[in-house]
């Protein structure tokens, strides 16, 4: 079972909507978006989903910055692997070039969606 654990947690526009547990970059000052590309600089981890109907309302994004998330895996990951966002936000397995999200700790994905937890790197180098 994944699990989180906040060190910092800080509240963003939203410009647009997001899914809970995939990684988001940032689009404007103090304003997130999802992740399109492998080589995209993180933000971090939304923590709630905004719809686009909340969006209309005026929900912001809660996003998890440094300590550990939750995330939602794209296809398997083992409990030590370096993670990387992929193009749809969710986490996989990073390969060279690709930026760095965290480290997969506590239980590996068997599967696509399951989630995971990461523990976040701040920074996201590129991976050699």
């Amino acid at each position: 079972m994944a699990t989180g654990n906040f060190v910092l947690d800080k509240g963003y526009r939203a410009a647009g909507a997001l899914t809970k547990f995939r990684a988001v970059k940032f689009s404007a000052a103090e304003t997130v978006t999802p992740v399109t590309a492998i080589t995209d600089q993180i933000a971090g981890i939304v923590q709630f989903g905004v719809t686009s109907t909340e969006l209309s309302k005026g929900k912001g994004a809660l996003v998890r910055v440094m300590g550990q998330s939750e995330m939602e895996a794209s296809a398997a990951i083992a409990v030590g692997a370096a993670v990387s966002a992929g193009t749809d936000g969710r986490a996989k397995t990073a390969a060279t070039g690709e930026r760095v999200v965290g480290l997969c700790v506590g239980h590996p994905a068997t599967n696509a969606g399951d989630r995971i937890t990461v523990r976040l790197v701040v920074g996201g180098a590129l991976s050699p």
